[in-house]
């Protein structure tokens, strides 16, 4: 296996976790490859990045990984000009307890079999065994020279005395024996050090990444609920709109949008995803349909050219829109309307009928252009148009037998003849009660009456 790491030291876990992944059919100890070669990897990774590349953001770091039964090989080569790894400090004497550097090395060499450096010092190989494994392929050469030393480093070879060796001799040997068992005890506190610290690290990232989360959802909120304008007063209009945003941000608004020769145009949408990306696709969306609407353009023509400003994001963040947009004009019994798939559009007719607005072409971001218009009858004074997401169904379903549609159609229905303020008040009371909970989605909905 090839890695080829861009220079961040936030590529290195995910490296690390993949290469001990592609280890799994070595058959070496669980504990020595999760951990021995787990740490080894990572300090060679960030030796490379921070000494090596000197932490210049276009430098690029090579891993290649060797892997094959008892025995795994990974060699880690940088950009840099090198080093002489037999010339960085010792971490663990008192004079070099707070110099950064031979941190790497040292652990390196503790924890894995072998590690060798390439004469320019820009290289390492790291080699983790199965104790119990076989022996070296006939084709791999012993170290010699600086790779042997190297190798050794962290094992010094210790031969045994003659018989004719002296007491002092003797008492050379089980100082060195000593100094071993001191080495073994100083590199398990390091282990646990270790494991600690990197405990600690990832309980940071978490945090981090929770606290991140929490601002980019803090701002979609502000950004979505800011962006929603007012519905502005009109002569023979009746309109009331509402969204509550949900825990985690999603794509619904609304507009009700003033037209000439007094007509009115209603926008009800709903972005696929959550989360900043779709907030900024709804800001796109509103800012777009407001100029081309005011326009006085036909239903199909505004969703034609909304298409045109935002296709190409929509594209990029595989995201789609399901939206309806409506003109009708008080005193005329007529309703036009385009509808890319938003399933939640209906007329409630005086006798609490409900007719839908069938979807006249698929989702924004989907399906092909251009798009189609549909006309439907009104009857100024007496028919509601209601238009919702289906946040707002979701969360009148879970509480009753029917559908969430139906219970938001019937709750309509019965209220028709009230101001379509209470209507609203009533619809919401009813989520409330249903989901006390900040739901997942969003619940929006718009309803409009003319005289």
């Amino acid at each position: 296996m090839i890695l080829e790491l861009p220079n961040d030291i936030g590529a290195i876990e995910k490296a690390v976790e993949h290469a001990v992944a592609c280890c799994a059919h070595a058959r070496l100890d669980r504990r020595r490859l999760l951990f021995n070669f787990r740490v080894g990897l990572t300090e060679a990774l960030s030796n490379a990045m921070l000494y090596g590349n000197r932490n210049e953001p276009g430098g690029r770091v090579r891993v290649e990984l060797h892997v094959r039964p008892g025995e795994v090989r990974a060699s880690v080569s940088d950009q840099g000009r090198g080093f002489d790894p037999d010339r960085v400090p010792d971490p663990r004497l008192p004079a070099n307890l707070l110099r950064p550097d031979g941190r790497g090395v040292f652990l390196m060499r503790a924890l894995m079999d072998e590690v060798h450096f390439n004469p320019a010092g820009n290289a390492v190989t790291l080699v983790l065994r199965d104790p119990d494994g076989g022996d070296r392929d006939a084709d791999t050469p012993a170290p010699t020279g600086e790779d042997a030393r190297a190798a050794g480093a962290a094992r010094p070879d210790i031969r045994l005395p003659g018989h004719d060796a002296d007491d002092h001799v003797t008492r050379i040997l089980a100082a060195t024996i000593a100094r071993s068992a001191e080495l073994a005890r100083q590199a398990e506190t390091t282990r646990a050090d270790l494991e600690a610290a990197l405990e600690a690290n990832r309980r940071l990232r978490e945090e981090m990444a929770r606290e991140h989360a929490s601002r980019e959802m803090q701002l979609a909120h502000d950004l979505q609920l800011k962006l929603l304008p007012p519905i502005p007063r009109m002569k023979g209009v009746e309109a009331a709109a509402r969204v509550v945003p949900a825990a985690s941000v999603g794509g619904d608004f609304y507009q009700v949008i003033q037209l000439s020769g007094g007509r009115v145009g209603v926008m009800i949408g709903d972005v696929s995803g959550h989360g900043f990306p779709a907030a900024l696709i709804m800001a796109l969306v509103m800012s777009a349909a407001t100029i081309y609407a005011e326009e006085g353009r036909a239903p199909a023509a505004v969703l034609e050219y909304l298409n045109r400003a935002i296709g190409d994001e929509l594209e990029s963040t595989e995201m789609y829109l399901s939206l309806c947009y409506c003109v009708l004009a008080p005193g005329r019994s007529g309703i036009a309307y385009s509808n890319t798939g938003h399933p939640h559009a209906f007329v409630v007719q005086a006798d609490g009928t409900a007719r839908r607005l069938f979807a006249t072409d698929p989702p924004m971001g989907i399906g092909p252009t251009p798009y189609d218009e549909s006309n439907l009858r009104w009857r100024p004074g007496e028919d509601l148009l209601l238009l919702f997401t289906d946040g707002l169904s979701d969360t009148l379903a879970r509480s009753h037998r029917s559908t969430g549609e139906e219970r938001v159609l019937d709750t309509v229905a019965a209220n028709r003849h009230r101001p379509v303020s209470e209507i609203l008040d009533t619809l919401f009371a009813m989520s409330r009660d249903a989901v006390p909970s900040i739901p997942a989605d969003d619940r929006t909905a718009v309803i409009l009456r003319t005289s």
